[in-house]
């Protein structure tokens, strides 16, 4: 009797067990592996990661870097509003490289974006015809409306907040974007700074010409400061209603980038992730007309004051009374979880 009990008691346990591996498998979130692409001005950034597309989450990152390509000088210096020959032979063969080393990863799919550089310059469609044909790396060249989207995409994706609190502001070396729902709209406020049109106007008050491959010198506080009634000349007009949702949310305001981004620049010179304007100023005040080699810490000290006082502008002209710094990869993470681009 008690062997019959006992095997019965056998019998249900595997079943139970069996039920619940049926259960986990058909509820545990399915991952597959995609590769984004962010085409900047000033580089090329790559994430890898393990996505949940039917929750459009991120579970787990498998490769994040930037990879500096000077696309924006790359058309100054050429000055006719094309990429060089030379250029483009880099950026493919940094992708083709990129492709060959990350294929231990076995992603399924590369999706990439191209923003302000690519834009402005006429025959980069080209490039990227180019780059899906022999490379299978499919980049669209989007709108700054669809990059502050995307901002905001990734904004979500890397600090966990509520998407309608959010304020989601990124600026990258040609441009700004800050975005937000009103209504259950997303409404994007674009902005035409980034850090090469800072550095030109930093170049324009010393008289100078624009140069993008010499570090320039030390930012003087006198320089921030003309710097900044500058910029603001320059900056967007804030609706109404973005005035009104950055009142009500003031913890929700999410700077994205990696440490080369002047959210980041920020953080680092204050010395914590959430900071104000008056803070950030101060960090100015004591970094302003520093050697290089006395901004330790700084993952770009040649340029980290300037990137500030552009952070700064930005934030005294649109209301932005604080802000956290969350680390993203340019706008990969948003690109991941935003099924409408991947097959």
């Amino acid at each position: 009797m008690s062997f019959k009990v006992s095997r019965k008691i056998s019998i249900i346990m595997l079943l139970v067990v069996a039920v619940a591996s049926l259960l986990t498998w058909q509820f545990w979130p399915k991952t597959i592996t995609r590769a984004a692409v962010d085409v900047g001005s000033g580089s090329i950034k790559v994430t890898v990661a393990k996505v949940d597309p039917q929750n459009n989450k991120i579970h787990r990152v498998l490769y994040s870097e930037e990879h500096a390509i000077p696309f924006k000088r790359d058309i100054q210096v050429g000055g006719n509003s094309a990429l060089s020959e030379k250029i483009q032979t880099v950026a493919f063969e940094k992708l083709q490289n990129l492709k060959e080393e990350l294929a231990t990863h076995r992603p399924t799919e590369w999706k990439g974006i191209a923003t302000a550089a690519s834009r402005q310059a006429t025959n980069a469609q080209e490039m990227y015809n180019k780059i899906n044909k022999d490379l299978g790396i499919d980049i669209t060249i989007i709108s700054q409306n669809e990059e502050g989207r995307l901002g905001f995409a990734t904004a979500a994706a890397v600090s966990n907040l509520p998407q309608e609190k959010i304020i989601a502001v990124d600026s990258g070396s040609g441009s700004f974007q800050i975005t937000t729902l009103i209504d259950d709209q997303l409404e994007v406020i674009e902005g035409e700074l980034g850090y090469i049109p800072s550095l030109e106007a930093l170049m324009e008050i010393r008289g100078q010409k624009l140069d993008l491959q010499t570090p320039p010198a030390p930012v003087t506080l006198e320089e921030a400061e003309l710097l900044v009634k500058k910029m603001q000349t320059k900056m967007p007009v804030l609706p109404d209603p973005f005035f009104q949702k950055l009142q009500n949310s003031p913890d929700s305001i999410v700077g994205i980038g990696n440490e080369n981004f002047i959210f980041a620049m920020g953080a680092t010179g204050v010395g914590k992730d959430t900071f104000t304007k008056e803070e950030l100023w101060q960090a100015i005040t004591e970094y302003a007309g520093k050697p290089p080699e006395e901004l330790k810490g700084f993952a770009k000290p040649d340029t980290a004051v300037l990137g500030m006082v552009l952070l700064y502008s930005i934030m005294d002209s649109m209301n932005l009374d604080q802000l956290t710094s969350y680390y993203a990869n340019g706008s990969c993470e948003g690109l991941l979880v935003e099924n409408g681009y991947w097959a």
